[in-house]
């Protein structure tokens, strides 16, 4: 169950209310083999249920570095950006959270890194590894949290956007790639997705 994931329910209510306003959404991903993978479920995810007004954003590995970047949240803000979603990071960018809230983009963060003992001042922040969180499984990879976000999203909204039980299997090929290539623990949960992930590509 995704909602036992400390933070989904509200994720989930900020991201449908966002769709029902057309807000513009950045979904920020990692540049690694996880982050990536996990950006393009994302991004099917929205293409699926035919949303058009979000873009996805790599940074550069060498110019921007690790995580979130300042530079990188005022462009989204000048670009009438009102909520971004992370993907395999933001799990340590306080200050960039802070300056994306004074440019009125809220934040959803989706990370499986070790949680800090500040964490940022997101609206959500799904990561199993933050305390408070019980979800039965706290080593999902960045694209695996992603995916469950995404499970979470249509089990709300999947009449209305007439899409089918089970449709989001389709999307294991990218989480199942980023579990194994992120080389998080083959067990549990991560053995599922890495194995239908197998399937589906």
């Amino acid at each position: 169950n995704p909602f036992l994931i400390l933070g989904m329910e509200r994720a989930v209510e900020r991201i449908l209310s966002a769709i029902d306003k057309e807000e513009k959404i950045v979904i920020f991903g990692d540049y690694d083999c996880d982050g990536i993978p996990g950006s393009v479920v994302l991004h099917d995810f929205f293409k699926k249920i035919g949303y058009t007004n979000f873009q996805n954003y790599i940074p550069h590995r060498n110019n921007e570095g690790y995580g979130l970047n300042i530079s990188a949240i005022e462009k989204f803000a000048a670009e009438d950006a009102t909520l971004m979603v992370t993907v395999d990071c933001g799990i340590t960018d306080v200050a960039e959270v802070a300056r994306a809230n004074e440019l009125g983009i809220d934040v959803i963060i989706t990370d499986h890194h070790v949680a800090q003992e500040v964490l940022p001042p997101a609206y959500a922040i799904l990561n199993s590894k933050q305390s408070g969180d019980t979800y039965p499984d706290n080593m999902l990879c960045g694209a695996g949290v992603a995916w469950k976000l995404v499970c979470a999203l249509l089990s709300r909204r999947r009449e209305k956007w007439n899409i089918a039980e089970g449709w989001e299997k389709w999307l294991l090929d990218m989480a199942g790639l980023s579990t194994i290539a992120d080389m998080v623990p083959l067990k549990n949960e991560n053995r599922v997705l890495a194995y239908y992930g197998l399937k589906v590509l």
